[in-house]
């Protein structure tokens, strides 16, 4: 059997095709441009014409597109591939917005919606949230969002009766394509159309996510984003999940996002009732690991990566996420929030589920353990194979060095 390859970030990859069309797009450079751009006005009037709708909501969201599309024209480095690729992303999350404002004014009542008593894991990226969030989705009480759902939280003004299946289907080969053409991203972070997955993407539809900064080098919007209150991006957040909780209710809900450390002090004001999981890591361990994410995400798409710069940049923006979430802490009930170191998670990770139960209340359901039990067999063999794979990663490698 032909050796799996190894996820090696020095550069940028893209596979032979997308390399031919940037070479023919670099060639006939202003050709190219007018077919893919980057504009604001451009990238609304085509999620209009694809929806029939003009409501945007909340104005602020429009300084967000701005600052957004500002910061990936002047340093994104992107390919033209990339900036297709961009601009579809952004229309497909315009086109997204649209239809669930539409919603929102045809259904008042889903805004009647309770989300009750949230449970929220966060901490730095690469700090065992996605394996804990899995985790605690298995419970038969807890309802956590699926990847299929927050790509497509409205996909119709009648999302009710939409065709779930068809929407896990293109989702699922959307995944496929992301597969070719970012190899190895999946062994870093696995997205599956049925598991969970986190708020980032209905965070997308209010231009207050991070996937920009991830796909492309666009560092002034991620510090821009924390220069400006993220309380819009918030509210939609909500209304988004209350569309959810409406299509397919949930007794309690359990969410997870690193960047929400960055912004805690909104989280909790927003969802005051909210119970916060704080995980912690080795800066040594996550700060190399979230570059080799962020190496791993944008390397289809850009011209080239600087691994100095980005291992700076990280190791910055995740000192200010940390003051900004301890500063947040200051302010709330110590009930509130549940520390989890990383090693006992992956040591113990009963034990930590155990500290959890306690302190939300959860029912020991006997299915629940069992079901952990079966998933942390799964996960042991996937991490021995990722450990492998790691091996190889410039990041790890001179992970001293960050």
């Amino acid at each position: 059997m032909k050796p799996k390859r190894q996820p090696c970030h020095d550069g940028p990859y893209a596979p032979w095709p997308i390399r031919w069309v940037n070479s023919l797009a670099r060639n006939a450079k202003p050709v190219f441009d007018r077919l893919v751009s980057l504009n604001c006005e451009n990238l609304k009037s085509a999620a209009s014409r694809q929806t029939g709708l003009q409501d945007w909501g909340d104005s602020r969201f429009e300084k967000a597109l701005g600052a957004i599309l500002e910061s990936v024209n002047r340093e994104g480095k992107l390919t033209f591939f990339g900036r297709f690729a961009f601009s579809q992303f952004l229309v497909g999350n315009l086109a997204s917005r649209l239809r669930t404002i539409e919603v929102l004014k045809l259904r008042p009542e889903i805004k009647e919606q309770k989300i009750n008593k949230p449970i929220f894991i966060t901490g730095w990226y690469r700090s065992g949230t996605t394996h804990l969030h899995n985790l605690l989705a298995l419970h038969p009480d807890l309802r956590a969002p699926h990847f299929w759902e927050l790509r497509h939280p409205c996909p119709t003004l009648n999302p009710r009766a939409a065709d779930t299946q068809k929407y896990i289907r293109k989702v699922k080969i959307d995944s496929k394509i992301h597969g070719y053409l970012a190899p190895g991203f999946s062994d870093i972070h696995a997205l599956e159309a049925e598991g969970p997955e986190e708020c980032l993407h209905l965070f997308d539809k209010a231009c207050a996510g991070t996937t920009s900064f991830f796909m492309t080098e666009t560092n002034s919007f991620a510090w821009w984003l924390l220069d400006h209150s993220p309380q819009s991006g918030y509210d939609f957040f909500k209304s988004q999940l209350q569309l959810l909780n409406w299509q397919r209710p949930g007794r309690q809900w359990v969410l997870k996002w690193p960047y929400h450390l960055w912004h805690l002090e909104t989280l909790l004001k927003t969802f005051p009732d909210a119970t916060v999981i704080h995980l912690h890591r080795d800066p040594r361990q996550a700060i190399p690991s979230v570059c080799s994410l962020a190496a791993a995400a944008r390397a289809p798409f850009v011209e080239s990566i600087d691994n100095a710069a980005l291992g700076g940049f990280w190791l910055r923006y995740c000192t200010a996420g940390l003051e900004q979430g301890f500063r947040a802490r200051q302010k709330v009930n110590a009930d509130q929030i549940v520390d989890v170191r990383y090693p006992d998670l992956i040591e113990n990770p009963l034990s930590v589920i155990n500290q959890i139960q306690n302190t939300i209340h959860l029912d020991g359901a006997e299915s629940w353990k069992k079901s952990i039990k079966t998933d942390l067999k799964t996960t042991r063999k996937k991490r021995t194979t990722r450990s492998s794979l790691y091996a190889g990663s410039v990041w790890t490698r001179h992970r001293s060095h960050y």
